[in-house]
């Protein structure tokens, strides 16, 4: 049985004081991942003496639409995205995969803050987050900084956040209204169920000649933690939508892949498997008719 105080937040300065005064604290958000890893022990849970639960800081709990950029705070939910108005104008792909997490109890639950900072490799916010350039605001008593989310996620649920540090907001760079999103997800099933795989992708086309002057690609899944498939981004970007071979896309992304992680037990049904989202992502963002 793992034994450990409670501790309450009430506002962001009382968590803040708390982080700074106490070793070996866990963050309590939604609690739909670390709960369940404290209840089976978990043996990926490092020490920790204390839970601080910070579920009712409603500081917290917002989406806020700025000039240049959109706003969550660290306890908006994964609800809140999908009922967004802002989200579902500037980032429908988002909920797209905010629709593919769990039940809806989780995504009552569940927020942004915790599926970013639990770092799981499939995490299905993490990569459309991360093809969209979003920065992560970390605070302590000292004062807080910003950090690109592709520096934040450092290893299979690591972050570069200090011990004193709590995510207190997302920020997300508006793009123009020639960029196209798809997220993509293999699960064991329809419901419920934790991503074997999944695809973020955000491409700006040229109206006048379908040139890519823009691709971001971000498997989840498919390495330890989630990156931008850069070499593949630089295969696609300045050609034309119309002559891309996707067949020969698919089987590089697969073997970019194999690049990172080796040869696994997965690798026979992942490979394949990735080549297929990637094709229906990239079809899908550039409009393409071809059959799969």
């Amino acid at each position: 049985m793992i034994e450990y105080d409670f501790l309450i937040a009430k506002d962001v300065d009382s968590a803040l004081e708390y982080l700074h005064k106490y070793e070996n604290i866990k963050v309590l958000a939604g609690g739909t991942d670390i709960l369940v890893d404290i209840h089976k022990e978990s043996p990926r849970l490092e020490k920790f003496d204390y839970i601080l639960d910070i579920s009712n800081i409603k500081g917290l709990q917002y989406i806020d639409e700025m000039e240049d950029n959109v706003e969550l705070g660290a306890l908006c939910t994964h609800t809140m995205l999908i009922q967004s108005n802002v989200i579902n104008k500037y980032f429908p792909f988002l909920v797209t995969a905010a629709k593919s997490i769990g039940s809806v109890q989780i995504r009552n639950r569940g927020t942004v803050g915790g599926n970013i900072s639990n770092a799981s490799p499939a995490a299905d916010l993490i990569p459309p987050l991360m093809a969209l350039d979003s920065k992560i605001e970390l605070s302590s008593i000292n004062g807080k900084r910003h950090v690109p989310l592709d520096q934040y996620i450092v290893g299979p649920y690591k972050t570069s956040k200090n011990q004193d540090e709590l995510v207190t907001k997302i920020i997300i760079p508006k793009l123009d209204e020639n960029y196209r999103f798809s997220f993509q997800k293999i699960g064991r099933r329809r419901a419920l169920n934790i991503a074997r795989l999944n695809l973020a992708v955000v491409a700006k086309i040229n109206e006048q000649d379908s040139k890519i002057e823009d691709i971001r690609i971000v498997p989840g899944s498919a390495t330890p933690f989630p990156i931008r498939f850069k070499n593949i981004e630089g295969e696609i970007l300045n050609q034309k939508a119309s002559q891309l071979n996707l067949e020969e896309l698919a089987k590089k992304i697969g073997d970019e892949m194999v690049k990172i992680t080796g040869e696994r037990w997965s690798t026979p049904y992942k490979k394949p498997a990735l080549g297929a989202i990637f094709k229906k992502a990239i079809m899908e963002v550039t409009n393409s008719s071809e059959k799969l």
